[in-house]
């Protein structure tokens, strides 16, 4: 049972006291003994529920739990890490981080929120940097810093919805002609085999079968703060193999020929020094002026490779399931969700087929031969 005392002090003032769980004394004072007698029922109550927190905890500054936070995040991707930790640097902790845990309010988080937009950042990056503000209260909660986290009821910018650009065939053969002829290939991998960019970087000659037009994905290649990094691709659905069409893996069967390099290991799209390509170098390298000279938009990344691909299986009617595997989505809600766009008049298209379907059988009942069967 706990040790509780209400005294009064020579000034005349109570003080009420209770033996907290570390085994040390807690008090506070209080003009009426009623009072006291509340505030000690209340810290009683907290501790037969189990969410008492020692006042002094919350005087951590919010800059060391969030290092305690990204240090729980060691298990991810270092890309991953390194993005959390430059909006960690930017946009968190100068707000936030020299204040005490526990002095941070939701109306506190509410300013800094409205701070990030007036100064024109944009929702996605508001977002983000609220998913780390929030995850670093959530830990301080785990750890008793605090009883209750200070991230809540607060309204975030909407991330307005826009449909990502693809690329037609030909828009796509275009670039590829406009392209240094050294990432020829890397165009039409990626557009018709959809790849990442990291993923096209990290393939090597051991990763084609030419017999069998098919490339598999093993590996992924990141710049991460100047250092390249290569690693596992995103997810283990995206260690997958992809068949490509028969002209692309010849194209590209030519293109490892005319490296001359008989290494299984060699990169098949090395960088012009050599190694793997910095994705941020060469994009401005080669990416930017390629668009230009196909006269394409220069705002388009290299992602619209792959989500060309995505347009193109739709267009032709495969199974979500079968774009789902082919892109190493984990599931077919990740297509649908980002690509349902590109459904649309597939609705009609099924309707158009069930009536085929109802007017066959109808003709087949009344003895007739359905319309455009051929004996």
């Amino acid at each position: 049972m706990t040790a509780t005392s209400i005294d009064r002090r020579s000034n005349g003032r109570y003080r009420a006291r209770y033996q907290a769980p570390d085994g040390r004394w807690r008090s506070r004072t209080f003009d009426r003994r009623i009072d006291a007698q509340r505030w000690l029922t209340n810290e009683l109550a907290r501790l037969d529920r189990g969410d008492w927190v020692d006042p002094q905890a919350g005087k951590v500054l919010f800059k060391e739990v969030a290092e305690r936070w990204m240090a729980g995040r060691v298990t991810l991707r270092e890309s991953t890490q390194a993005r959390d930790r430059s909006y960690l640097g930017s946009l968190v902790n100068p707000h936030l981080g020299d204040r005490p845990i526990g002095s941070v309010q939701p109306s506190d988080l509410e300013g800094w929120v409205a701070d990030l937009i007036a100064e024109g950042k944009a929702p996605a990056t508001v977002q983000k940097a609220w998913q780390i503000a929030s995850g670093v209260c959530r830990l301080a909660v785990r750890d008793r810093l605090i009883a209750i986290s200070p991230a809540r009821d607060v309204r975030l910018p909407k991330i307005e919805h826009k449909e990502p650009a693809v690329l037609t065939v030909e828009e796509v053969i275009r670039l590829a002609d406009a392209i240094d002829p050294r990432y020829r290939a890397l165009v039409l991998v990626g557009a018709f085999g959809g790849l990442r960019i990291g993923e096209l970087a990290g393939l090597q000659s051991c990763d084609f079968d030419a017999a069998r037009n098919l490339i598999r994905v093993r590996r992924t290649v990141s710049d991460v703060r100047g250092q390249i990094i290569v690693g596992p691709p995103k997810t283990a659905k995206s260690i997958r193999n992809v068949v490509l069409p028969h002209s692309i893996s010849e194209q590209l069967a030519e293109h490892i020929a005319q490296l001359n390099e008989p290494k299984p290991e060699a990169w098949i799209f090395p960088a012009p020094e050599g190694g793997p390509i910095r994705r941020t170098a060469w994009m401005r390298r080669v990416w930017k002026p390629a668009l230009a000279a196909a006269d394409l938009n220069q705002d388009l990344g290299t992602h619209t490779l792959r989500r060309s691909q995505v347009a193109l299986l739709i267009a032709q009617g495969e199974h979500p399931k079968v774009i789902a595997d082919r892109l190493g989505h984990t599931s077919v809600r990740t297509v649908l969700d980002i690509y349902g766009h590109l459904y649309e008049g597939a609705d009609e298209a099924a309707a158009r087929r069930l009536e085929k379907q109802v007017t066959q059988a109808r003709h087949l009942r009344n003895g007739r031969e359905p319309p455009g069967l051929i004996h």
